[in-house]
C-alpha cells in the first residue's frame, strides 16, 4: 500500500543491536525471514512486538511501520496524536502513534519504537482498494525499518533477507554469476527527511514513467493522466476491461501492455490497472489552495506515474542497496 507523509508524523528513534561497524567487502547477513505468501500475492514476515509474534505485510511504499488498532489494544499500547497528514491508496488515513519497548526482526531488535497505529476511516467503497484483506496480518514493515538495511526479496526460496549495509559498494549480487540490472533508485526528499519510497524510471511501451516499487500492491497500475497522455487509454479504448479494484464510486479498468522494461530485463505482456488519483484528490481537498500551491510553505505532493506491484515483482530477485542507493534485479530463477 503506497502511503505518502505530507508533514513530519514522529521522531521514529531507533536503536539497532548486532549490526556491523566495520565496512567490509563480505555480506553480513542480520535476519533471514520466511515469506508467507498472500492470496492476492503480497507477502508477509514474523514480526514481533513487545516479546509477541505478528504477521506484518511487508510495504515498501510505506512510510511508518504501522499496525492496526486492536493489536495496540490488545499490546496495551499508550496511543498519542500525529502532527501531520497521511495518504493512502484509498485517500487520507486517519493515525495515532505509540511507543513499543522492542520491535525484533528474527534476533535484531529495534528498541523504544515509534510505530503508527492506523484506525479505519469510513467505508470501503470510500477508502479505494483494501490494504489489506487477511485477518492474519496486523501490521505494515515500511522503509522506516526497512531502509536501515540492505533488502533482498528472494521469491524463489520465499526469503526477505536482511544485511548490513556496511559493504564495498556493489558487491551485493552473490546467488548468480549471470548478468544482473544495476539501478539507481531516488528519494524523493532525502531518505528519511521525506519519503523514503523506491524510485526509478522503467520503459513501459517505450515511453519512460516515474515509477515507485511497491510491494504493498498487489498489481501494478498507472494513474489515468499518463496513462491518457502518454498512451492515449482511457476507459473507452480497445482491450480495455474491468479492473477488480473498480466499485461503485470508484472508477478503474485494466490494459494488457506489449512490455515492462527496467536496466535490461523485460517483462511481457503485463496486465496494468489504470488507476484514479484517489491520493491527490484527498490531498487537495483537504488542503486550501495556498497551502496546496506557496513554493516555499505549502505542502508538497508529487505522485508517482506508475506502481510496480507484486504481479511484477514476484518474477524478479531484488537486492535493495538503500544506502547506495541502488538496486540490483535478475529473473526470480536465475542462479
Amino acid at each position: 500500500m503506497k502511503i505518502r507523509k505530507i508533514a513530519a508524523a514522529a521522531a521514529f528513534a531507533m536503536t539497532l543491536c548486532g549490526a556491523a561497524k566495520a565496512e567490509t567487502c563480505n555480506l553480513g547477513l542480520m535476519a533471514s525471514l520466511d515469506m508467507t505468501m498472500l492470496p492476492d500475492g503480497r507477502f508477509a514476515v514474523p514480526v514481533t512486538l513487545n516479546g509477541k509474534s505478528f504477521e506484518f505485510l511487508v510495504d515498501t511504499g510505506g512510510v511508518f511501520t504501522s499496525t492496526d488498532d486492536q493489536t495496540a489494544k490488545a499490546l496495551g499500547l499508550e496511543q498519542g496524536p500525529v502532527h501531520g497528514d497521511m495518504y493512502g491508496a484509498g485517500g487520507k488515513v486517519a493515525v495515532t502513534a505509540a511507543n513499543v519497548r522492542s520491535l525484533k526482526l528474527a534476533n535484531v531488535e529495534l528498541k523504544d519504537f515509534h510505530i503508527a497505529i492506523e484506525h479505519p476511516q469510513g467505508t470501503a467503497q470510500d477508502n479505494g482498494p483494501p490494504a489489506n484483506s487477511d485477518n492474519r496480518i496486523v501490521g505494515l514493515l515500511a522503509p522506516d525499518v526497512l531502509s536501515v538495511f540492505d533488502v533482498e526479496l528472494d521469491f524463489a526460496a520465499k526469503k526477505m533477507n536482511l544485511f548490513s549495509q556496511d559493504h564495498c559498494p556493489g558487491k551485493v549480487v552473490y546467488w548468480t554469476r549471470g548478468g544482473y540490472a544495476e539501478l539507481p533508485i531516488r528519494f524523493v526528499s532525502g531518505q528519511m527527511g521525506g519519503d523514503p519510497h523506491i524510485n526509478l524510471d522503467m520503459t513501459l511501451d517505450g515511453h519512460t514513467v516515474n515509477t515507485m516499487m511497491d510491494t504493498g500492491s498487489p498489481g501494478a497500475w498507472l494513474m489515468k493522466k499518463p496513462a491518457a497522455l502518454l498512451y492515449n487509454v482511457d476507459e473507452h479504448s480497445p482491450g480495455v476491461v474491468a479492473s477488480p479494484y473498480a466499485h461503485e464510486g470508484y472508477s478503474a479498468f485494466r490494459k494488457q501492455f506489449t512490455s515492462l522494461s527496467l536496466g535490461g530485463l523485460t517483462v511481457q505482456n503485463p496486465q496494468i490497472d489504470i488507476m484514479p488519483p484517489l491520493m491527490e484528490d484527498a490531498f487537495r481537498m483537504a488542503h486550501s489552495e495556498k497551502s496546496r500551491d506557496d513554493p516555499i510553505y505549502g505542502a508538497d505532493f508529487r505522485p508517482e506515474e506508475f506502481i510496480l506491484g507484486m504481479n511484477v515483482l514476484s518474477k524478479l530477485h531484488l537486492y535493495i542497496a538503500y544506502k547506495e542507493r541502488k538496486i540490483y534485479i535478475t529473473p526470480v530463477d536465475q542462479h
